[in-house]
């Protein structure tokens, strides 16, 4: 069988395998010769699942087409969470579709080419429906232990936008089991959504990047809570607030 003939057989083989398979292959591609790596990362590609160091040696179809759509999120769209660990986001990906929640994949840097790279050399993107994001939190919360409840503070909905001086102590108490994720933000959409929130009365968390580096992807992102019978008002209020905003401002 020709060189192509192969590259074909494997690439098929591959896209019948779930999502969580090809990330568990890519895991484990040391052990594949150089053609199935190749047949791999086409299949990974067109999945929009974040590969790194695999090389097809061909470019990807974006590069070809110039067409970069794939790698960018949609006005709708939000980033749930930041995976540097192949195994972790595989088991989101397992969980999510589990709960019927639509998600995909990105090469972060494909996303943020000037973002450094994390050291396990793993940067995926989850990214859902700004929808779904309460949802998805909830999800990677229960079953992967994300986002874990804070243990003395909540955002009144008086306080600063900025974060860093509406915190209320509310010691053992139970105010944080009764906050839900409303999703999580870069820094410049969370003051945004913390001050629609705030103008409209309705309480909320601010969890931010630079004091929960080891539950958030980074120090520029902040998840945002708020109180389960505020969450569809807050989700519109929010959505309404963000679109508002300048292009070049989201």
């Amino acid at each position: 069988m020709s060189l192509d003939g192969q590259l074909e057989r494997l690439s098929a083989l591959y896209a019948e395998k779930s999502d969580g398979e090809l990330l568990d292959l890519h895991d484990r591609r040391d052990g594949l010769t150089e053609l199935a790596q190749q047949a791999l990362a086409g299949v990974m590609r067109e999945r929009g699942l974040g590969e790194r160091g695999v090389s097809s040696g061909q470019p990807s179809p974006s590069e070809v087409s110039g067409d970069t759509t794939e790698d960018a999120l949609a006005a709708n769209e939000a980033l749930a969470y930041l995976f540097h660990d192949a195994f972790e986001a595989r088991e989101a990906i397992r969980n999510l579709t589990e709960a019927g929640i639509p998600h995909r994949m990105l090469d972060w840097h494909a996303v943020d080419p000037e973002r450094a790279v994390s050291y396990t050399g793993v940067d995926l993107g989850l990214v859902v429906q700004r929808q779904n994001a309460p949802q998805t939190m909830v999800v990677l919360r229960d079953k992967l232990g994300l986002f874990p409840a804070p243990e003395n503070a909540i955002a009144d909905a008086s306080g600063d936008a900025s974060g860093n001086s509406f915190w209320d102590s509310y010691g053992d108490g139970p105010v944080a089991d009764a906050l839900t994720p409303l999703s999580m933000f870069d820094r410049n959409e969370a003051l945004v959504a913390a001050q629609a929130l705030g103008e409209a009365g309705i309480t909320y968390l601010w969890r931010d990047g630079r004091d929960d580096a080891a539950e958030l992807p980074d120090e520029e992102t902040v998840a945002i809570e708020v109180r389960p019978a505020d969450l569809e008002r807050a989700t519109q209020l929010v959505e309404a607030a963000l679109a508002a905003l300048p292009e070049d401002d989201r």
